[in-house]
């Protein structure tokens, strides 16, 4: 462990205004410890505001147990990090987090330090991630880019709950630029929606009902159960959801949430057999070898082999249509009915942003709105 140590070392100025210290940093190399210069930008701002953040840095650096923690190997953090915070998370996010950890992350930096991940090199290699590669693949998309970036994030957010990094989060200072939209977001109108509905079978239907109009995620429609079904109170009891072969908890304490059912009662009440127990949804396929008939939960099958088809059979068909877009319907309609706040409850959302994010463009309603603001103003058309 090195000794503490009390530098004051001087602010100096770029041409440009920017403030900026070099401070000797304890480093490991080849496994001896050795002190090297590092510059440390301060920012652009007042000099008593520039000095009062210097000392701040400094006294993270003076420390000595600063150098030990800031000089973890990657590879091997990511291990604990895997263990300790990624198993523990629900299917859905958990899945897609290991993605990302084995694909882009571990290969990137597995042998680096932690200290090595400053907010320069990651933004410039994650901006890398954006451009087409050299084999002519395309570069990943904003939304990816920006969930490697939150898990970077959550990476050093963890090292610090844990005593293993001293610093501020260096990924608070990575942006992952404009947002651009990967796949399209359409809304249906009333018609389509009525012709997507009857274009499936019962069962498949009352699921696509039930996420359309009740606001429940596909996860959450296959993970009902009889018991979670309230006709007593005509209520939909959200408690867990189904993800793909996992059953685990909701996504969020906001998802946990009784919705009302409406006139689905009574064909939800059809599908029950009695058993609280059973899961109600389970779709009949076309049957397996050796039998008579088999039983379907995967949501990417059932869109695979109903939702998707029927959507192109009627002409309405865009990359990315799914049972995501029944509830995006299904957050558009009740935003414009009940408000922002009630739909957030309803759909189990945790901010106004994401129940803002899920909102699709609604032309009628928009056009609607124009004419009527119009015609308080000028009067309806042809009128003198």
């Amino acid at each position: 462990m090195p000794r503490e140590r009390h530098q004051e070392p001087h602010l100096e100025q770029t041409k440009r205004g920017v403030w900026f210290i070099r401070p000797w940093v304890d480093v490991i190399k080849a496994g001896k410890l050795t002190r090297v210069k590092k510059t440390i930008t301060v920012g652009a701002m007042g000099k008593r505001e520039a000095q009062a953040k210097a000392r701040e840095f400094m006294s993270t650096i003076n420390r000595a147990d600063y150098v030990i923690t800031s000089q973890i190997n990657v590879g091997r953090f990511l291990n604990e990090y895997s263990t300790m915070h990624v198993d523990r998370l629900a299917a859905s996010t958990r899945g897609k987090y290991k993605s990302h950890l084995k694909n882009h992350i571990r290969p990137a930096f597995a042998d680096l330090m932690l200290c090595d991940l400053e907010p320069l090199v990651v933004q410039q290699w994650l901006d890398a991630k954006a451009t087409q590669g050299e084999n002519g693949e395309d570069g990943l998309s904003w939304s990816t880019r920006t969930d490697i970036r939150n898990i970077l994030s959550s990476v050093f957010t963890k090292a610090i709950e844990w005593g293993m990094w001293k610093d501020k989060n260096p990924i608070e200072r990575v942006h992952v630029g404009r947002k651009r939209a990967a796949r399209e977001k359409r809304k249906l109108t009333d018609e389509q929606t009525r012709q997507l509905l009857a274009a499936q079978p019962y069962d498949v239907r009352v699921a696509c009902s039930v996420c359309l109009f009740c606001t429940l995620r596909v996860s959450e429609v296959f993970g009902l159960q009889e018991k979670h079904l309230d006709f007593a109170s005509n209520t939909i009891l959200v408690r867990q959801r189904y993800y793909r072969g996992d059953l685990d908890e909701t996504k969020n304490d906001n998802s946990r949430r009784d919705v009302p059912m409406g006139y689905l009662a009574a064909d939800l009440k059809l599908l029950c057999k009695g058993d609280p127990e059973r899961f109600v949804f389970q779709i009949e396929t076309h049957p397996a070898w050796g039998k008579k008939t088999a039983i379907c939960r995967d949501d990417r099958d059932l869109n695979q082999h109903f939702l998707r088809p029927a959507a192109k059979e009627l002409g309405f068909y865009w990359k990315g249509f799914g049972w995501h877009a029944l509830r995006r319907e299904a957050v558009t309609a009740f935003n414009a009915a009940l408000g922002v706040t009630q739909t957030i409850k309803m759909s189990g959302h945790g901010t106004v942003d994401m129940s803002g994010h899920y909102t699709l463009a609604d032309q009628v309603a928009q056009d609607g709105a124009v004419r009527a603001r119009q015609e308080t103003i000028m009067g309806k058309q042809g009128r003198k």
